[in-house]
């Protein structure tokens, strides 16, 4: 038993390592936000895919328990590497009153992870567009669920294939009863197809191919 000890004693001297302390953890991201986002609600679930909008893209992932969390294109790739599709996460954001869509501020693997931070609030206010050197395309499908903005109105749809169909702000009430879910749904317009996925903006939508309908802007109310 003495010679085992001092064997371990040996050891510790000739690997003075093993007789230090763990070094510390690393400091958790800086943000310029003015708290700390992990003070707020976190939402765990696991990622069924990601979400490309009509402009390429990706600022979304659809959790397999029915949430979609919206982020700041410039953080996808931080994201997709924390959580690949079919993998937990860890979101701490806000969540919309009346839908199931949660603004992320930070995110994590698990809860012993650093989170990543993200440094401002994503409102979607271009990615619902389509650049100008578009393609035009012709989709259609079976709405797996209506598609939010991060406020929480419906302004589109997400097919059971992942495909994202966008419309304009304020245009989705006339199309109430195609974009719910279970609904066929066909739609044409500019956007982009890849190896990431498929999104369009919506200008023609309908039940199907044969019969789609301009999608147009109301008219602006008049003040009395």
């Amino acid at each position: 038993m003495r010679r085992v000890l001092l064997g371990f004693v040996a050891c510790l001297f000739l690997h003075p390592a093993l007789a230090q302390d763990r070094p510390p953890p690393a400091p958790r991201p800086q943000s310029d936000l003015w708290f700390d986002p992990t003070q707020l609600p976190a939402f765990t679930g696991t990622v069924e895919r990601y979400l490309i909008n009509p402009r390429g893209e990706t600022d979304a992932l659809l959790f397999r328990e029915g949430p979609q969390i919206v982020f700041p294109p410039d953080v996808a790739e931080a994201v997709r590497n924390t959580a690949p599709q079919g993998r937990p996460i860890i979101v701490w954001g806000i969540r919309a009153r009346h839908s199931p869509v949660i603004t992320m501020l930070a995110f994590a693997a698990n809860g012993e992870s650093v989170p990543g931070v993200v440094d401002r609030f994503y409102w979607r206010l271009g990615g619902r567009s389509a650049m100008e050197q578009a393609q035009r395309l012709t989709v259609s499908g079976t709405v797996k669920v209506p598609y939010f903005a991060p406020q929480g109105e419906v302004a589109g749809a997400i097919l059971d294939d992942g495909t994202v169909i966008t419309l304009p702000p304020g245009t989705a009430d006339q199309f109430r009863d195609l974009l719910r879910a279970g609904a066929r749904l066909a739609a044409e317009g500019p956007g982009v197809q890849s190896e990431a996925g498929r999104a369009l903006a919506a200008d023609r939508l309908g039940e199907n191919a044969e019969n789609l309908r301009p999608v147009t802007a109301p008219e602006p109310r008049q003040r009395r």
